[in-house]
């Protein structure tokens, strides 16, 4: 299990982090995610070996949002 947390460009509230959230929840080998509006964050928990980071970025932007880098813990 690793954990990649992403910047995220464009969430603006509550409900943004939400439809993050379900989005990424679709993808296989995604374990949990906690998006974080305030932050403009996402944490991921996944299974580096089930999931390509670019799919993530990707969904992400085709739910409206920008990843803008990999953010540090």
């Amino acid at each position: 299990m690793e954990t990649l947390v992403l910047r995220v460009k464009g969430m603006s509230c509550e409900g943004c982090a939400s439809r993050i959230e379900r989005v990424l929840h679709r993808v296989d080998g995604v374990r949990g995610v906690v998006a974080d509006h305030v932050c403009g964050r996402v944490e991921i928990r996944l299974s580096p070996e089930l999931v390509d980071r670019s799919v993530l970025a990707e969904r992400i932007g085709a739910a409206g949002y920008e990843v803008v880098e990999e953010a540090s813990r």
